[in-house]
């Protein structure tokens, strides 16, 4: 598979004062996101492997997330979709009359059947953007499908120190193996057993576990992560609701020892097998692991990503408050340097 490149004709740029937004309607992935008074850009990361030259950035995982079965792959379908190796058609551009700067685009799935029309909208100033994405069923029959935003962060924001941050409830490691059990054993945020030693999640120390799924509190309604640099004094972050997005799965790739890649992926699903496992789960945790859409029907789903500045001396997240106008994101500090945003 060709490496996409983003080509000067395919790259829609946004900004504001605060932050430049670029993304490559090639694949339709967000691949620089940064504040104008620190460029550096955390979801740098582009994919190496033959299998990965598509992958870059925050991408899409859609009409699935994971591989496709047998008889799938032997017709064309692709590991996490078609959806990145499609040419996405921009529907409107950044008006420079609009202080909340914004622009749509839709891709259309050719063997899925499937159409996702994005509209992106940045905020008045703030280093904030909002996403909203209608799927919408082309069949003349239902389906199950999933998605799932694939943020991928790489070096130089991302190293051992980087510190990771949410609000799950609890989850599991992916085995990868086709098997029904692999959420037996639970895993808590930000702390796990392996090979009789204490793993901290917060943090890219060792490789395992190379994929894990976690799910949020349905008493929650908003979920939320993210990644800070204190020594690069930047933190990267993302805000949705729980309903549409009830599950976050976190990928490991190191070298010799460094880190390379991490995938903070929040979507659909906690399971990355074909469909058919999949659908033969149904669910984990008694949470649903697909979305079933029906003929013609449109479902909308939404997040938030920001960027800020943080001291080095920053202790993390504890925990992101809203409120009808706003989120506050509060530090694991007893005395919270808050940072807070408008909530579109």
């Amino acid at each position: 598979m060709k490496d996409i490149i983003p080509q000067s004709d395919t790259v829609v740029k946004l900004e504001n004062k605060s932050i430049e937004l670029l993304v490559n309607l090639q694949g339709g992935s967000y691949f620089d996101f940064h504040l104008k008074d620190l460029p550096l850009n955390p979801i740098n990361w582009r994919g190496t492997k033959a299998d990965e030259l598509i992958f870059t950035g925050h991408f899409l995982c859609f009409d699935r997330w994971g591989p496709p079965s047998s008889a799938e792959k032997e017709n064309g379908f692709r590991h996490h979709g078609e959806v990145n190796t499609e040419l996405w058609n921009l529907l409107s551009t950044p008006d420079p009359n609009d202080v909340r700067k914004g622009s749509s685009m839709m891709c259309r799935l050719p063997m899925a059947g499937l159409q996702l029309t994005r509209k992106i909208q940045l905020s008045d100033g703030e280093p904030v953007f909002y996403v909203t994405e209608e799927i919408k069923n082309l069949n003349k029959n239902g389906r199950i499908f999933n998605l799932v935003q694939h943020v991928s962060i790489a070096p130089p924001f991302l190293d051992k120190t980087t510190l990771f941050d949410n609000n799950t409830l609890q989850g599991f490691e992916d085995r990868h193996d086709g098997s029904l059990d692999q959420d037996e054993r639970i895993m808590k945020w930000p702390q796990a057993d392996h090979n009789g030693k204490k793993v901290n999640l917060r943090q890219f120390e060792v490789q395992w576990p190379e994929v894990s799924s976690f799910v949020y509190d349905s008493n929650d309604e908003y979920c939320w992560v993210t990644a800070c640099n204190t020594g690069k004094e930047l933190m990267l972050g993302y805000l949705w609701k729980r309903e549409e997005y009830p599950w976050i799965n976190f990928w490991r790739s190191m070298e010799n020892g460094v880190p390379k890649a991490f995938g903070m992926e929040f979507g659909t699903t906690g399971l990355h097998e074909p469909f058919p496992v999949v659908a033969r789960k149904g669910k984990i945790f008694g949470v649903n692991i697909y979305e079933y859409i029906d003929a013609g029907e449109v479902i909308s789903k939404s997040f938030t990503a920001f960027l800020s500045r943080i001291p080095r001396d920053y202790q993390g997240v504890e925990k992101i408050e809203i409120t009808n106008t706003s989120f506050i994101i509060k530090e694991k500090s007893k005395s919270s340097r808050d940072i807070k945003y408008h909530l579109k």
